[in-house]
């Protein structure tokens, strides 16, 4: 008799250990030297068990590295213009990502990611300051990730504390501090942390939402928030589109980066990676979309909140299907993904940034690690950090009015990692052009250029249309808001430009 056990046993163990490929791309690729020369160096059995992988594999660590459940209740406010808006964000921006940090990473195979590929390109400085910023972003990437996962878990006991603004802060600090003591243990005791919690929190929830939204969809006809036809599809273009298109969408599709690390790791790159990346892409794609829609078709395109959207999609499922008590099993599994992602960022980002201390950009001292190979200091600092940011919503009278603010300033320093990453990337295709890649962009030097143009210009458009307030959100002071933003590109450009000019001045002391 044919018994499903032995292939759900195998798939299952693919998916772990693709998750546990997932942590390792972040301790690998989050754009750093994460472990020194020193014989904490990835050994060689290490590598050999990751040589030959399979395009599946790569396909699964890109997809966990990008897939996000926190980001779909920003999109489910386009409706059934998501659809549109996936497709050409596609085109204009995710699939040039890809392509063009898998060159970039088979052709500079050492690990240092973004602030090695701006060093190969016009030195240290230009590569700290994309390092810099991707480290920006995830200082505010932070609370927007904590008040997801509290909203989360406060919804099905208390739709006003999800609510709170000053009882999120104090949550927001208690959660950050607790997984920042659980990282001075190391590495290991946070990745068996992350293994144990990523698969049921991340995968699993993200195609239920799917499901569920397909089963509303074609039962549930006149419960359905959207119509979706090539009417609604195609959006009417005005400001207001937009600015959440730009933001909402485009952020959904950041850290392909991330899994790129892998190019090299795969038999046949320059064949197998398009494959693993073309997966992956697909894959991406149809969840986001898919579950963007299912919130927009339950709970509708003007109902849904940043940080309420998710339980809002499940609350009035399960209510309809009469098993409200799987609210709170799906709340608390989403909040164990939130956990796992939220610890998965936490040190990687740090261990990045400490390597750009051997470049004289930060003190050895600052960035000491602790016997457990954690960097004590940096952590506390960052700790700081992520409480100042918190306290915006002591002053914000709204939730959704200060998560949308941070999103937004963390798409703008995202962006401008992105497009340092495209200018390095043309750099080096003309700087060294004999150098071995075993991946290439297809189309010489014209593919390179169009496929360059392509994402800086998503880039840079997401940059300045972003400045405009999108008015479904709330804000109560557009100005105000313009304002802040600017004040916060500002405040997290100055500590980049110290750390130069401090470096400068102590090489010159030098000679």
């Amino acid at each position: 008799m044919f018994s499903l056990a032995n292939p759900l046993r195998l798939l299952a163990n693919d998916v772990l250990s693709c998750v546990c490929m997932k942590k390792a791309s972040w301790l690998t690729s989050k754009d750093a030297f994460y472990f020194s020369k020193k014989g904490e160096n990835m050994t060689h059995s290490s590598k050999k068990k990751l040589t030959g992988l399979s395009v599946f594999a790569v396909s699964m660590i890109t997809i966990t590295s990008v897939d996000s459940i926190r980001n779909l209740p920003g999109s489910a406010t386009l409706g059934a213009q998501s659809v549109f808006f996936f497709l050409i964000a596609a085109i204009l921006f995710f699939i040039p990502v890809g392509l063009v940090c898998a060159e970039l990473t088979t052709m500079f195979p050492e690990q240092g990611g973004v602030y090695l590929w701006g060093k190969k390109a016009f030195g240290e400085n230009f590569g700290f300051l994309a390092l810099w910023f991707q480290f920006a972003e995830n200082l505010v990437y932070y609370p927007t990730l904590l008040i997801f996962i509290l909203a989360t878990l406060f919804f099905p006991f208390s739709q006003h504390a999800s609510n709170d603004p000053k009882l999120m802060f104090f949550a927001i600090n208690i959660v950050f501090w607790g997984v920042t003591l659980l990282n001075f243990l190391g590495l290991k005791i946070s990745a068996i942390f992350t293994e144990i919690m990523g698969l049921l929190g991340t995968i699993i929830p993200m195609l239920l939402i799917c499901g569920v939204g397909l089963f509303w969809f074609f039962s549930k006809g006149d419960m359905n928030q959207i119509t979706l036809n090539l009417h609604t599809i195609f959006p009417v273009f005005d400001g207001n589109t937009l600015s959440i298109t730009f933001t909402s969408v485009v952020l959904s599709l950041t850290g392909m980066e991330i899994a790129t690390v892998y190019a090299n790791e795969v038999k046949n790159p320059q064949k197998s990676y398009p494959k693993a990346l073309l997966i992956a892409t697909i894959f991406i794609l149809a969840t986001l979309t898919l579950g963007s829609l299912a919130i927009s078709t339950v709970v509708g395109p003007n109902s849904s909140t940043l940080n309420l959207g998710i339980m809002q999609f499940f609350t009035e499922f399960f209510a309809v299907i009469h098993m409200p008590f799987m609210t709170v099993v799906i709340a608390i599994c989403i909040v164990l993904g939130g956990l796992a992602s939220l610890n998965n960022w936490i040190i990687a980002p740090l261990k990045g940034l400490s390597s750009s201390a051997k470049d004289g950009f930060f003190s050895a001292r600052f960035s000491r690690e602790n016997k457990n190979k954690a960097p004590v200091y940096m952590l506390i600092s960052q700790g700081i950090v992520v409480s100042a940011l918190s306290s915006i919503f002591i002053f914000i009278p709204s939730v959704n009015e200060g998560m949308w603010l941070l999103n937004i300033l963390m798409t703008q320093l995202y962006m401008i990692m992105y497009i340092a990453i495209f200018i390095s990337f043309i750099a080096v295709r003309y700087k060294y052009p004999t150098l071995a890649r075993p991946f290439k962009v297809p189309g010489g030097n014209v593919g390179a250029w169009i496929i360059a143009i392509f994402g800086l210009l998503a880039s840079s458009g997401t940059i300045l249309i972003s400045f405009k307030p999108d008015p479904s959100v709330g804000i109560s002071s557009p100005y105000m808001f313009i304002i802040a933003l600017f004040i916060g590109l500002f405040v997290f450009s100055i500590p980049a430009l110290v750390a130069i000019i401090v470096r400068q001045k102590n090489i010159s002391n030098q000679l």
